[in-house]
């Protein structure tokens, strides 16, 4: 268009009219008043008006909006192994059971994300002046699953349960000769018969409901065990059962919850949250590898550092558990790990620098004692032993064990030494004794290693106690007693004592400290405690590992670092979500 073109153009637009500003009308011949270049320019100054426009607004939206969590979504997590008992006082063993208990039941106390003790169905209790006897008042509240109120009744048919020997229950020892008193539907009384310093810490276990459970009771212990409610449960908890799926063959695949819309406490917000089991950790890995669950509840450090490869929607959470492992010896099933010059050359012939390096990949601690660090009575100048292995050999040599030539094992009085190990079929365990052999191998001692499942190894090594040597892991608690894991009388099942020896003095010692109030005698009987231990070496203590668990990435809200047990992962269960939602932000976000 010519410029004389545009001119008359203009002429003939603004002359139809003595209006300055274009009618509708006008703005249709628009397009002829502009050139080339400035119809460019307006068109580049039309986009980013709108863009400015849309930027304005959106601004607007998320500054005066927040997004908080919402109500909703599914989790699904894998595990190893499969509910036995999910049943309070009988899940101590397992720790599927523990996990799902810790969802389903409530106890009188429990442990923060941050592992403090607080109250839970405990509104509040008195302790007498003399140390024996507590007052504890109930929440009004709180109802089971099927709608029934939770009372006192309730909380003394659960303790006079653990304290049945018939029952076999792992809380037994923390309950022995406590008298238990109804004083009315919502206060009751424990009475222990001597002091016991960390009592309260002792009543975290979840609370069983007498009317589903006190007709089983009083008939035999073979309806205690074979109960359904021991694999359908009725709790007080946040979640509640909702379904289980079997194969063919009865075996459980996976395993159900909805949240209990009666709960006392914050209700959570996840509505379903799904247990998928799995034989081994490789298949759960796979598992989460495949995205068929969202999370796995344990994950070793080379599973880590493959799914770090290959699955980038993932978190990992690493968790401070006090837990050890060792290897505990049985006495009673070995004449040659009872002699005391074998286990002295054994314990120079580890090296724990690098099983935490190479096994752990640094996720870790090297240890020297039951007692860890942090905790009263941690032994600090407890004897450590070294990686020696020519000190071990001149152990075994001044004992009488040679090692003639042409031969791969030493022998005294033609007796080969050997003996054998067992352990469970963890990728983290088994590399552990590939090291532990390997070096032992060298000092001329035959080890033969026997691996188990999770559970052939609870029901047929260590409930009967029927191993030489094993290497496992035991988790002690926040409270560093050790009573239940080193009293003679914690050696048979159900107790936890896996070293199978007596010493008369380690008795004493474990009795009269959980006895007293005054912490510095308490720290002080634990320190030679530890010391008699390192001298009499009736275990070797490997190290302390830290828990990893993995959460696809739209699972958030978990922010726990310490626990007691792998099912206190669940501690601040209240806080995940998955679903989100906008709302406008309150005054005091705004400001």
């Amino acid at each position: 268009m010519s410029k004389k073109t545009i001119k008359d153009s203009s002429r003939l637009v603004m002359g139809v009219s003595e209006r300055k500003i274009p009618t509708r009308a006008q703005l249709r011949y628009i397009n002829n008043l502009l050139s080339f270049k400035e119809r460019i320019i307006v068109a580049v100054a039309g986009l980013v008006f709108v863009a400015s426009s849309v930027f304005i607004l959106l601004y607007h939206y998320y500054d005066t909006t927040e997004l908080i969590p919402a109500y909703g979504g599914e989790y699904s997590e894998g595990v190893v192994g499969h509910p036995e008992y999910i049943n309070p006082i009988l899940a101590h063993t397992n720790d599927v059971d523990l996990d799902i208990s810790r969802l389903v039941f409530s106890g009188l106390f429990k442990r923060n994300k941050g592992q403090r003790l607080e109250t839970d169905l405990v509104t509040d209790y008195e302790i007498s002046e003399d140390q024996l006897t507590y007052t504890f008042y109930l929440r009004r509240d709180a109802y089971w699953h099927d709608g029934e109120p939770l009372t006192a009744s309730d909380v003394l048919f659960t303790v006079e349960a653990i304290q049945d020997p018939n029952y076999q229950s792992p809380l037994e020892p923390s309950l022995r000769g406590v008298e238990s008193q109804k004083i009315d539907d919502y206060t009751f009384t424990l009475t222990l018969d001597e002091p016991f310093a960390p009592f309260l810490s002792a009543l975290t276990f979840g609370i069983l409901p007498e009317h589903i459970w006190f007709d089983a009771y009083k008939v035999s212990l073979q309806n205690i065990t074979l109960s359904e409610y021991n694999i359908k449960p009725v709790g007080s908890g946040p979640y509640m059962f909702d379904e289980l799926v079997r194969d063919t063959s009865g075996n459980l695949l996976s395993y159900h919850l909805q949240p209990f819309d009666q709960y006392y406490g914050d209700m959570s917000y996840i509505e379903k949250i799904s247990f998928v089991f799995y034989p081994d950790l490789y298949s759960a890995k796979e598992g989460l590898r495949r995205k068929q669950i969202d999370g796995l509840a344990f994950i070793t450090p080379e599973q880590k550092s493959e799914l770090q490869e290959d699955h980038e929607q993932l978190n990992y959470y690493r968790l401070q558990l006090p837990q050890y492992t060792a290897i505990f010896f049985n006495e009673d099933h070995s004449d040659i790990l009872a002699r005391d010059e074998v286990r002295q050359a054994l314990v120079w012939g580890v090296d724990r620098d690098r099983i935490v390096q190479d096994v752990l990949q640094g996720e870790g601690e090297v240890i020297y004692t039951p007692i860890l660090e942090g905790y009263i009575g941690h032994n600090e100048a407890v004897e450590k032993y070294g990686f020696d292995i020519q000190k071990g050999i001149e152990i075994l040599e001044e004992g009488g064990w040679i090692l003639e030539e042409g031969e791969e094992f030493r022998k005294r009085n033609d007796e080969i030494l050997e003996f054998s190990i067992a352990t469970i079929d963890q990728p983290e365990f088994l590399n552990t004794l590939e090291i532990l052999k390997e070096q032992w191998t060298k000092m001329g001692i035959k080890v033969s290693v026997n691996v188990y499942s999770p559970a052939d190894v609870q029901e047929n090594i260590i409930k009967p106690r029927e191993y030489e040597a094993l290497l496992f892991g035991e988790i002690v608690g926040v409270d560093p007693d050790p009573y239940a894991f080193w009293h003679s009388t914690q050696m048979e099942h159900p107790g936890l004592a896996l070293a199978v020896f007596y010493q008369k003095n380690i008795d004493d010692l474990l009795e009269t400290a959980r006895k007293t109030s005054d912490e510095e005698e308490r720290r002080l009987k634990y320190l030679h405690f530890q010391n008699i231990l390192a001298e009499e070496l009736p275990a070797i203590f490997l190290y302390n590992p830290f828990y990893t668990y993995a959460l696809h990435e739209n699972v958030r809200g978990a922010d726990s670092q310490y626990i007691t047990t792998p099912a206190d992962r669940y501690a601040d269960i209240e806080s995940w979500y998955i679903n989100t939602e906008r709302v406008k932000k309150t005054d005091e976000n705004t400001q």
